[in-house]
């Protein structure tokens, strides 16, 4: 069997003739990005999440929970809002973290959501306000589409 090479191309430039980028003098620095001294503090105490939702509405984070303090059994209230779903920990909530400590998005609560068995949606955990919101594929097609390079059409 014969093994053929291709073979590689290499531009030819000499000392002092180069063009475009590589003009640069020898020697000279690359440019470097600016990088503020101190970054303002946060004004919020909120706690961002990506995780996936499985085919039984399991949803795959126990960070957010956990943050919340939030333990396996927690009673929880949730309600759709404009495409979102807001879970709130509620004494007389009908739906509960499972045993695992793992929210659980019952169906209803999906379709209203328009969540599919493996959507990953971005959860938000307002720490001082003990919610959680879920924003599901649409919403964050909402928010980040119109400010994506391009537009709508990127």
């Amino acid at each position: 069997m014969t093994v053929s090479y291709i073979r590689p191309i290499v531009p030819e430039t000499a000392p002092g003739h180069a063009t475009g980028a590589s003009a640069r003098a020898v020697g000279q620095p690359l440019p470097l990005i600016v990088v503020p001294a101190s970054r303002p503090a946060r004004q919020t105490n909120v706690l961002y999440r990506m995780a996936a939702v499985d085919h039984r509405g399991r949803v795959a984070d126990r960070h957010i929970t956990a943050a919340l303090a939030w333990d396996a059994g927690t009673r929880l209230s949730i309600r759709e809002h404009d495409g979102l779903l807001v879970v709130t920990a509620d004494p007389h909530g009908l739906f509960k973290l499972t045993k695992e400590g793992y929210l659980r998005l019952p169906a209803d609560a999906r379709r209203a959501a328009g969540l599919a068995s493996g959507d990953r949606v971005f959860l938000t955990a307002h720490i001082d306000r003990q919610t959680v919101t879920v924003f599901p594929p649409i919403a964050l097609d909402e928010l980040v589409l119109p400010v994506l390079p391009g537009g709508e059409d990127a």
